[in-house]
């Protein structure tokens, strides 16, 4: 059968001319574009790029760009719609509380929260500014949650912010930050701090100091980090503590909080019961809790890295992900975890980019270890189930999704955007040998029942405007996670994705990928399982290549995959 289906393509492909990249083959939509007026600025004004654009679950979008404009004021930040886009803020607006101008924005990071207010931290003011914490109203109210220099209220008096953390917020309106402080009776020991602004009221979470337990009463908060916070109110954040009882296998925890009443969650030296080989059931204790890793859920669920005792590691303790249950803590995935990677054993080595769906479905790329794992390889993408199975999506060398000449995905970017039901946006660089350029780069939808489509990729022609195509040269990293835990992200709750595109010319555009139900077969995104489709497909059924052409998930584009493609070809539109 490989013999004439290669054939059978390489004829197609010789009689309808078909190239590696395509025009508008995914249900893409610009949004805005460089080169464009930008509204509610002065004549002659137009956007010159874009920061990454975020999204909330009403549908509106908010973005920092930067201006060609006669005026200094060359920066700010815009919330809509396309065809409605109204300018929150700008640098050179004066700021209230007497802080000066608004100093560049282009590098803020904007969160956007359902009721259409953005938090921002920004520098206003003369020479190297002030750092501080806004929030903004569609409206066009501006408020001052925090600033440094500014008194920590509810503290001593002369005791003010040094230096802030990002904000996070929610659909109340709810903003949450770490900061460190200076003044009386401050010290490296007890700098630390978590903040919650809730209902004009800005308190303390957490403070340096603070007992860590009433259990180790010597043991206190030396620091505190990134916090995160969900619509009910719901926030988690990680710290280092200090004491006579603690080493550096035991010097961090993790605590959650409701309003502002916390809760240790997690320490080193935590017992945790897991199963072992065999179905043994076994103690695992927690060494190292990573104090600024972790996302949570809507329901509250919150996924965490930690290290852990293993003796059969040569630093005696291993990496680990974790998730928090009704009734205490369970290991996701460590070192030991197995795991199956379509058909090949491997075990993880180490995690990054963590993600945790409504389903309580949790997200993580990997680095992996064992007897094929090569270079070209050696990451991948997992999901673990409610059930604890973990199930590869996407691996480093797996062909390129609607790409031609043999294209294969090169290490995997760290960041993910997580759909409403578990659908990963992955980009990756390619490799191959035409035209064999490191630099580009191809974004993807992964969904769960392992379909893989491209989504974009670099060198295709896209419709920027009526009667406008462009070539897309470069697609940046984009914001990860799901919109849950107050954090910026790239998509919604109905499966909206934004993103950026660069385009060969020098311009750029704001873009959105709307999802929809998987379409087995089609790899290049357009909705149609056609010849194009089909030839792409025999690239991987030639090589029995992994990735987007296993379409039965045994690890091999082989025979039972042409059998499926061939009913997807049949049908050739997706519902």
């Amino acid at each position: 059968m490989h013999k004439i289906v290669v054939s059978l393509c390489v004829a197609l492909a010789t009689t309808q001319g078909l190239s590696s990249a395509r025009a508008d083959t995914a249900p893409l939509e610009v949004l805005v574009r460089s080169g464009t007026p930008a509204p509610n600025t002065e004549a002659g004004t137009v956007f010159a790029s874009f920061g990454a654009p975020v999204t909330n679950d009403l549908g509106t979008y908010a973005f920092a760009a930067t201006l060609t404009s006669a005026s200094a004021n060359k920066t700010g930040i815009w919330i809509g719609v396309p065809g409605n886009w109204r300018l929150l803020v700008r640098e050179g607006q004066a700021m209230p509380s007497n802080l000066g101008a608004l100093q560049r924005l282009d590098r803020s990071a904007i969160v956007l929260n359902n009721a259409d207010a953005v938090a921002f931290a920004a520098r206003s003011g003369t020479g190297a500014g002030k750092l501080s914490i806004f929030r903004a109203t569609r409206a066009g109210t501006v408020t001052v949650i925090a600033s440094v220099g500014m008194q920590a209220p509810g503290l001593a008096n002369g005791v003010t912010f040094r230096d802030l953390g990002e904000p996070v917020m929610n659909a109340s309106g709810q903003i949450a930050f770490n900061a460190s402080l200076q003044g009386p009776g401050i010290t490296d020991a007890n700098q630390g701090s978590a903040w919650l602004y809730s209902g004009g009221v800005l308190r303390t979470v957490m403070k340096g100091g603070d007992m860590m337990i009433i259990s180790q009463p010597s043991t206190t908060v030396r620091d505190l980090l990134s916090p995160i916070l969900n619509n009910n109110s719901k926030a988690a954040f990680g710290g280092v503590v200090q004491g006579p009882l603690v080493n550096p296998w035991n010097d961090s925890a993790r605590w959650i909080a409701t309003n502002w009443t916390p809760t240790i969650q997690s320490f080193g030296g935590t017992l945790v019961g897991t199963p072992g080989e065999g179905g043994d059931q076994i103690t695992l204790q927690i060494r190292r809790v990573l104090p600024g890793m972790h996302r949570m859920n809507g329901a509250g669920t919150i996924a965490f890295f930690a290290d852990h005792e293993d003796w059969n590691s040569p630093s005696k303790f291993a990496h680990g992900i974790w998730t928090t249950t009704p009734t205490g803590i369970k290991p996701v995935a460590t070192r030991t975890t197995p795991v199956t990677a379509l058909g090949e054993a491997v075990s993880l080595a180490s995690y990054s980019s963590l993600i945790i769906d409504a389903n309580n479905h949790i997200h993580f790329k990997a680095s992996l270890a064992g007897q094929f794992v090569t270079s070209q390889n050696d990451n991948a993408f997992f999901s673990a189930t409610s059930n604890g199975t973990l199930v590869q999506r996407l691996r480093a060398n797996d062909g390129a999704p609607g790409m031609l000449g043999q294209r294969r995905l090169r290490e995997l970017s760290p960041y993910a955007a997580c759909g409403p039901n578990g659908e990963l946006f992955l980009v990756a660089p390619m490799s191959g040998p035409t035209p064999n350029n490191a630099f580009e780069r191809v974004l993807m939808t992964s969904y769960p029942s392992g379909e893989i489509s491209k989504v974009v990729a670099s060198g295709d022609r896209v419709t920027v405007a009526p009667g406008i195509t462009k070539t897309v040269s470069g697609i940046p990293n984009f914001w990860a996670g799901n919109n849950q835990d107050g954090q910026p992200s790239a998509i919604n709750a109905s499966g909206s994705f934004v993103f950026r595109l660069e385009f060969t010319d020098s311009s750029s555009a704001l873009c959105r990928n709307v999802l929809r139900p998987a379409c087995p077969g089609d790899f290049d995104g357009n909705r149609i399982v056609d010849d194009y489709d089909f030839i792409v497909f025999s690239e991987y059924f030639s090589e029995l290549a992994g990735g987007p052409g296993d379409l039965d998930r045994d690890g091999l584009t082989s025979d039972s995959d042409f059998v499926r493609f061939a009913q997807a070809y049949a049908t050739l539109v997706c519902p």
